[in-house]
């Protein structure tokens, strides 16, 4: 595989719905071959991308990605096969277990991230595109009485797995058709594809069947200075939430993760709310990242220097870069064309 992707980014408050869609229609005019929806605690994935999927005509799109335990699999099933349906084929499914807080806190459910209960949900989905009567009883979770009540465009839609442990990136080797990485160093990534390969090896399935994405934050830019610090911030944000804070230590980070762990927990017992995290605050944290740690999971500069250093994610076995744009604007319609611009810049 040798493809490019664009996630649409979707925290920047000012911006507005129509321009996250125009985003998508740019990155398929930009000849990129994916654009991707996350979710995070803004506009609904699923809706944004059925809107990509009526706005554009060639390019991929999905996910990237949506949480399992808010949604059932059947529920999820339905969404994928009719944006599947109405996109002509072109709908990758992205699911991940999301973070404890965003579980418990958002939805008032119980969080257990268990690599038996993912495998379960990929089963259930694939059995319901294929129109199964379902009867199925597993470990965690359970579909019975229930069959999808039209032909869906494919029997058989992408699924890609969030993956930042290991485990489950052996897992995704085992059952899904592709794997997105974020915030991964290089050591990790190859961490992580060797995982993903022993999944593939174990299924008995073709590694060249199977995509290794990465979503790198990237910023087209002259002021560097000024995008390195804004990428210290997101990856001291992250560092707060375990499975990050996990990964950065086994990338080889680890006096920056332990630190990064310390601080995150006297914020938490200053502030049990961790009300300044939804602003996306890093509560003060951003001074413990290194230049060595941030330059190793962002790309910034001009076109040309992003460009090569997208690229160079090839060389560690990644198929498909995912160009994550990001940056700090004065108001929506600067963030629109920001964004835009970085788009355009890193492209194909």
């Amino acid at each position: 595989m040798s493809r490019l992707g664009a996630i649409v980014p979707v925290l920047n408050p000012d911006i507005g719905t129509q321009q996250l869609v125009d985003l998508a229609v740019d990155a398929e005019a930009c000849g990129y071959d994916a654009a991707y929806m996350p979710e995070a605690w803004a506009r609904d994935a699923l809706t944004l991308t059925t809107a990509f999927a009526l706005a554009t005509s060639r390019i991929e799109i999905g996910t990237a990605v949506i949480t399992i335990p808010t949604r059932t699999p059947a529920v999820t099933a339905m969404a994928a096969a009719t944006i599947d349906d109405l996109s002509g084929g072109r709908f990758t499914l992205g699911l991940g277990m999301g973070h404890q807080r965003t579980t418990t806190c958002w939805h008032g459910l119980e969080y257990e991230p268990k690599l038996g209960w993912l495998r379960e949900y990929v089963d259930i989905v694939r059995r319901i595109h294929t129109r199964e009567q379902m009867d199925y009883h597993g470990e965690w979770l359970r579909c019975t009485d229930y069959r999808l009540a039209f032909e869906p465009c494919r029997r058989r839609l992408p699924i890609y797995l969030a993956a930042l442990r290991l485990g489950t990136m052996r897992l995704a080797g085992e059952v899904a058709d592709g794997v997105f990485m974020y915030f991964a160093p290089p050591e990790y990534i190859r961490k992580g594809i060797a995982a993903m390969n022993e999944g593939l090896e174990r299924a008995g399935r073709d590694p060249a069947a199977f995509d290794r994405a990465v979503m790198i934050p990237a910023w087209v830019t002259d002021d560097t200075a000024r995008a390195r610090d804004v990428a210290r911030t997101q990856v001291a944000w992250y560092s707060n939430l375990t499975f990050y804070n996990t990964m950065f230590r086994e990338a080889g980070f680890e006096d920056e993760a332990d630190r990064l762990r310390d601080a995150w927990a006297k914020v938490k017992a200053a502030d049990p709310e961790m009300k300044e995290w939804l602003a996306l605050s890093d509560c003060g944290t951003a001074e413990l990242v290194s230049d060595e740690l941030v330059e190793a999971v962002a790309v910034f500069g001009s076109a040309d220097e992003c460009r090569a250093k997208i690229e160079g994610y090839r060389a560690l076995g990644v198929d498909t870069p995912i160009v994550f744009p990001y940056g700090v604007y004065a108001d929506g319609q600067q963030a629109f064309e920001g964004y835009a611009r970085t788009l355009a810049g890193c492209a194909p």
